[in-house]
């Protein structure tokens, strides 16, 4: 979005705001478990103190960072003391066992303080952000250090809350994920899913195959324009960003594309297809039919070694595989593919891409990792330890009961209502036809567990939303493209069905667009929801 085009929509949204801002509801985003209110508030001086639990000493970094947002919203420096044992007044944290969700948490606001429990420090830390919400924004006209008296029980519906980043069509610098990492943290994500792998670059440094970088990582125009693009991140430059990620309490999941996918691998090392050739990185969004050879014993070594590398940058128990989009007419004609099928009694090209799957989970197996996939119905089975995520717009309750009878677990990425690159509006995206548009309030309209009862519903453990980056070129375009959207996928993927409510989450809105322009945050103004 162009800067002028962008400050003539915050001029129509902050005339919105100042009429809006007065309310007195909390807006909090995602929704709290349980919320109570009670009349009059609790003034932070400088006289107040942080108290740590003694027995919860691992939190520091969180009181850290709690001691950081009172400076930032009132400019007031507190010190971080032991918890007395009474202690009452001031701002408490506390480890509180009871509380068996590992990132739930309590939150009272009296007139004596703040004071915050949790089992972890993932509670605290979305105690936190919980609370950087209740802090007045400029235009409420509030003091800054005055809070409301409240009681807050809160926990996650689902375990896994993910946002996904497409590096791999267009690179994006560390930095730039690093500030994705701070913005998607303060809306309770806790996966960032790395797409690092595709036919238009190869973006991972790994060591034993350097040309994956010095040829895959590089395109030589995209969609015509006649200028290269191309970027990779070291495996020092990962480590650092997997680290910076848990400070936040974000995992960050890798994913290397594969059978398919994979013109980046293969334009470094043609040898790898099943009828190898001189290959090019690609340079246009199509699904190429080229896939690396199933029957080829140096296919399976070169994912392995390539496996091993990216176990030792990513301690996360989970590596998604891609999958998808997988042409199966080379393995059809493939003499290894067929021979390998006549030795494993594999009556069709299907069981084969069962067969390949169950070949890189042994390898998955041995470094105590377990696949993540994108879901095709056609893939004759997958192995029994996966995670498949329903991203097709074709029957997605058909697709969700078959994953349910196979036995697998699900995330829920159906992008109808969470691919972020899909256009806001009509001329989001100009000279794309195929993609539908996706407006907050049809994100808002999502349900993770597609109707079914709680009875019914255990093997979908998450949500995720997706920005592919065939039209992302940078991180300012990623954010635009997220962002307000994510802020009702949070909701979704946090708070109970009992408590969502299309009226009052729009109610909530105002003060987060502050709140995000206050962060460098360059959102997409939904003027459609005021000027219909």
């Amino acid at each position: 979005m162009k800067l002028k085009n962008f400050l003539a929509y915050m001029v129509c949204f902050l005339g919105y705001t100042l009429l809006n801002a007065q309310s007195s509801d909390l807006k909090i985003i995602p929704q709290p478990l349980q919320l109570e209110t009670t009349n009059g508030h609790f003034s932070i001086k400088k006289e107040h103190a942080i108290f740590l639990d003694p027995n919860f000493q691992d939190a520091k970094p969180e009181a850290q960072l709690l001691k950081q947002l009172i400076k930032k919203e009132t400019n007031i420096d507190l010190s971080i003391s032991n918890a007395k044992s009474n202690a009452i007044d001031g701002i408490t944290i506390n480890r509180n066992t009871s509380i068996k969700n590992n990132e739930g948490y309590k939150l009272e606001i009296n007139t004596k303080g703040i004071h915050l429990q949790a089992s972890s420090r993932a509670g605290i830390f979305y105690g936190i952000q919980t609370l950087s919400q209740l802090f007045p924004v400029a235009i409420e006209n509030k003091p800054n250090n005055r809070l409301p008296l409240l009681s807050i029980i809160d926990n996650p519906r689902f375990e896994y809350r993910a946002l996904m980043l497409d590096p791999a069509r267009h690179f994006l610098p560390i930095a730039a994920i690093k500030e994705y990492i701070d913005a998607m943290a303060a809306y309770k994500f806790n996966y960032l899913h790395l797409h690092l792998t595709d036919d238009h670059g190869w973006r991972i440094e790994i060591k034993k195959y350097p040309l994956l970088t010095k040829i895959g990582s590089i395109r030589k125009e995209t969609n015509g324009n006649g200028i290269p693009h191309g970027g990779f991140y070291t495996q020092d430059e990962l480590k650092d960003l997997v680290a910076y990620a848990k400070s936040k309490h974000v995992e960050i999941i890798p994913e290397i594309d594969m059978p398919g996918h994979g013109m980046s691998i293969l334009s470094a090392y043609p040898d790898l297809a099943c009828f190898p050739r001189k290959f090019e990185v690609s340079t246009v969004p199509e699904v190429s039919k080229e896939l690396l050879c199933a029957g080829k014993p140096e296919v399976y070594q070169f994912y392995e070694d390539v496996i091993n590398e990216v176990a030792s940058i990513f301690p996360n128990p989970k590596l998604h595989l891609g999958g998808d989009e997988a042409p199966l007419d080379n393995w059809k004609k493939c003499p290894h593919c067929q021979l390998t099928m006549q030795k494993n009694n594999l009556d069709h090209e299907e069981k084969l891409m069962a067969h390949f799957f169950d070949r890189i989970n042994k390898i998955l197996t041995k470094l105590n990792k377990e696949p993540l996939l994108w879901y095709e119905s056609d893939v004759e089975s997958y192995p029994k330890n996966s995670t498949v995520f329903l991203w097709r717009n074709e029957e997605p309750d058909i697709k969700t009961q078959e994953i349910k009878s196979r036995g697998l677990l699900m995330i829920n990425s159906y992008g109808r209502n969470t691919y972020f690159d899909y256009p806001q509006s009509k001329g989001d995206i100009p000279n794309v036809k195929w993609m539908s548009v996706l407006s907050l309030k049809k994100v808002y309209e999502f349900d993770p567990v597609r109707g079914l009862p709680e009875n019914e519903n255990q093997f979908i453990k998450g949500v995720q939303g997706c920005v592919w980056g065939e039209y992302v070129p940078n991180i300012e375009r990623a954010f635009y493209m997220t962002y307000p959207r994510v802020l009702a996928l949070s909701e979704k993927a946090w708070s109970t069905k009992s408590n969502w409510s299309w009226e009052q989450f729009k109610k909530k809105l105002d003060k987060h667009f502050i709140k995000l322009l206050n962060n460098g945050v360059k959102y997409r103004p939904p003027i459609e929801l005021y000027t219909e």
